[in-house]
């Protein structure tokens, strides 16, 4: 999955806070990094400044950390300077040739145990029980059913994980495709976001691995789904305010400008919105009766906006789902939570 959900939109430059040592007349900054301007252009790929080599992206700005070039890794120091030799990276020393080559040329990514990523095998698959964790080639990987593992970002039994695209459990530090740090546990459980610490995940996916019966089937009531719990944005005047009125909170609507009408949620870009509860319950007639839960939110037109999920436990069963809308841009989508093939949607209305 390529888009991360989120509580709060906060758009955020990414601003390389290090000047680079042999600054000068030639180097050049914005909001966005660092770039090396030579005549009317700029410089891409590698190039030696003063002695000391750098690497440039095809948009011109300067990288830093590991990249991978053809088939070797090099690791570019906080002042995008190329290292060499014995290299301490995150409290882990690493050799690294005099041309930069990291000499292991493992995959220095996200994981602890350095492994490459690469999918489960199907006999892997085959002799793994549903709904639980398990270990091939020194990565972790979570099945679903039947040849189904997870990818992207999850909540599972109340913790969030993030899984990539081979379904490898992310661990230790996860740099996301916004540029975003988040420190993960060594059991793959998200610690917080080191880029922005009031930045929450907010996956798009969750689940349950407890049950109490065999019949997965669900009943909904999204009777008070379309109610606005909060609205969130990087500009005040888009703003809500969330007031606890005895039996919750509501919000007071004398500032926000996302509204609800009929089966339609109207906002404006750059805005994050709580929606009210999608109570979720068994078929079966016994009260204690609960299955296994996946829940997936999907957006027709991600480009627009798009919706996470966050879901309340209660004796460690997934009972409540609360969506939580993300605008982008203007334009319209819709947007359909599905809880284990049961599913309830609404429009999304997005104004500049």
């Amino acid at each position: 999955m390529t888009k991360k959900i989120i509580y709060s939109l906060l758009i955020v430059a990414a601003v390389v806070s290090v000047i680079p040592k042999e600054v000068s007349a030639e180097w050049k900054h914005n909001n966005t990094g660092w770039w090396y301007e030579e005549g009317k252009s700029y410089s891409t790929g590698w190039k030696q400044i003063n002695g000391l080599w750098y690497y440039f992206g095809n948009d011109g700005y300067m990288k830093t950390g590991w990249i991978l070039d053809k088939v070797w890794w090099y690791y570019l120091q906080d002042n995008g300077a190329m290292a060499s030799g014995k290299t301490s990276i995150k409290g882990k020393e690493y050799e690294l040739d005099n041309n930069g080559k990291w000499i292991n040329n493992a995959l220095p990514n996200r994981n602890v145990n350095m492994n490459i990523s690469r999918p489960p095998s199907e006999e892997k698959m085959s002799t793994t029980s549903d709904f639980s964790l398990f270990e091939e080639n020194g990565n972790t990987y979570f099945k679903i059913q039947d040849s189904y593992y997870l990818k992207g970002v999850w909540n599972i039994d109340g913790n969030i994980y993030i899984f990539d695209e081979n379904g490898v459990l992310q661990k230790d530090e996860y740099t996301s495709e916004s540029g975003r740090k988040y420190s993960l546990g060594d059991d793959g459980k998200v610690i917080e976001c080191l880029s922005d610490k009031n930045y929450n995940l907010c996956p798009e996916y969750a689940l349950t691995t407890k049950s109490t019966t065999e019949n997965y089937e669900v009943k909904l009531d999204d009777s008070n789904m379309l109610t606005i719990t909060d609205v969130n944005s990087d500009e005040p005047e888009k703003d809500g305010v969330r007031i606890e009125d005895g039996a919750g909170y509501k919000l007071d609507n004398t500032k926000p400008r996302a509204t609800i009408n009929g089966n339609t949620l109207y906002c404006r870009t750059n805005q994050a919105i709580d929606l009210g509860m999608i109570k979720v319950s068994s078929v079966d007639d016994k009260s204690s009766s609960f299955p296994n839960l996946i829940a997936m939110s999907k957006s027709e037109d991600d480009s627009v906006a798009v919706s996470g999920i966050n879901l309340s436990l209660e004796d460690g069963f997934f009972k409540d789902i609360h969506p939580t809308v993300i605008a982008y841009k203007a334009g319209k989508t819709t947007i359909t939570i599905n809880v284990n093939g049961i599913k309830t949607s609404f429009d999304v209305v997005v104004t500049e």
